[in-house]
């Protein structure tokens, strides 16, 4: 049997792996494709379907067009471009890579905090256009740039999700003498705790924390989980960085939130509409760093085996009836074994 693999959004000049379906029997069918029409009659018959882009409209529609497919695999961390019950209920395992740019990602995290945290961003203004000099005795530039500057060891970092970015985050921000605690429904408190790490509930990390990383997936759970009531509970010197995914902050609340003191700044990595539009407040705002989605990206993270090739070896291994390492709907195993497994 000859299989049908599309990769529905194909970059130029990059190597996807193609060449790795050479065990498994296998023809290739790439193209750009967003649209719903154009994803059914592309996909509608094909075993394996590669995708990156969040544009696409993964539709219950589509799904029902996949008469044969048994794998989705997703070229990110994030997956919530995917309806994941629906695909379960069809027999198909939904796949990232969840260990890719976890260093590039972490350190972005620990750069944003730093850049918020030591005010480098209105320092280096300040310096440029007034070329201010902030001696001990210089107290007027002091009171008006710098304070409040906390010691990096009095600070306490909260942590929203301890997957594998967020635990790089927290050993990293404890090498540099934070405190730091962390909220995750999914993992037990005793994990955190063999990394230095204290479990608390959301609330606790809300208030108590000076700086919140945001390090989850993008899930129902997690929509515009930080709203204008979390907003509420932070401290007005607090920063928020997001290096996640952007729906996981009410962003018109992050915007209120910011005009009106409720926090102190916000280091950005992700946003809810990408690119920012040229409108958007938060340009014009010399409290908010913002990165444009470059977190995941180094010149390792970007090489064809690091990152390209993954989604390929989750597809191969579906291809072949073994049960996808990177699966993230674990609950189609046993169906999924029961029609595409191998005896």
């Amino acid at each position: 049997m000859t299989f049908k693999v599309v990769n529905t959004f194909v970059i130029p000049e990059i190597d996807y792996g193609d060449s790795l379906l050479d065990s498994v029997d296998a023809d290739i069918e790439r193209g750009l494709w967003t649209a719903e029409e154009d994803l059914i009659s592309h996909c509608q018959d094909a075993d394996a379907i590669i995708c990156t882009s969040p544009a696409q409209e993964w539709s219950e529609k589509v799904l029902d067009s996949l008469v044969r497919c048994r794998i989705i695999a997703t070229t990110s961390i994030g997956y919530d471009r995917i309806p994941l019950e629906p695909a379960t209920e069809r027999a198909i395992a939904v796949t990232n890579i969840p260990d890719y740019c976890v260093d590039e990602v972490s350190s972005q995290a620990i750069a944003l905090m730093m850049a918020l945290a030591r005010k480098l961003f209105p320092l280096d203004r300040d310096v440029r256009e007034r070329q201010t000099h902030f001696t001990p005795g210089n107290r007027e530039a002091v009171r008006d740039i710098l304070h409040p500057i906390l010691r990096t060891r009095d600070q306490v970092l909260g942590i929203i999700g301890f997957g594998k970015i967020g635990t790089a985050v927290a050993l990293k921000a404890k090498g540099i003498g934070m405190r730091v605690i962390a909220y995750d429904p999914y993992v037990f408190g005793a994990v955190m705790q063999t990394h230095g790490v204290q479990p608390v509930d959301l609330d606790t990390l809300l208030r108590d924390s000076d700086i919140i990383s945001i390090n989850a997936n993008l899930t129902s759970e997690t929509r515009h989980m930080i709203d204008e009531e979390a907003f509420k509970k932070m401290k007005p010197t607090c920063y928020l960085v997001n290096t996640a995914r952007g729906g996981i902050v009410d962003q018109d609340a992050l915007i209120r939130a910011l005009q009106e003191g409720m926090i102190a700044g916000a280091g950005l990595d992700v946003l809810a509409v990408e690119p920012v539009p040229a409108q958007d407040p938060l340009l014009r705002m010399p409290n908010v760093i913002l990165t444009g989605h470059s977190a995941w990206y180094s010149t390792a993270s970007d090489s064809e085996a690091e990152y390209w090739h993954k989604a390929m070896g989750q597809v191969i291994m579906a291809l072949k009836g073994r049960f996808p390492t990177y699966t993230v709907n674990p609950e189609v195993k046993k169906e999924w074994l029961t029609k595409w497994g191998t005896t």
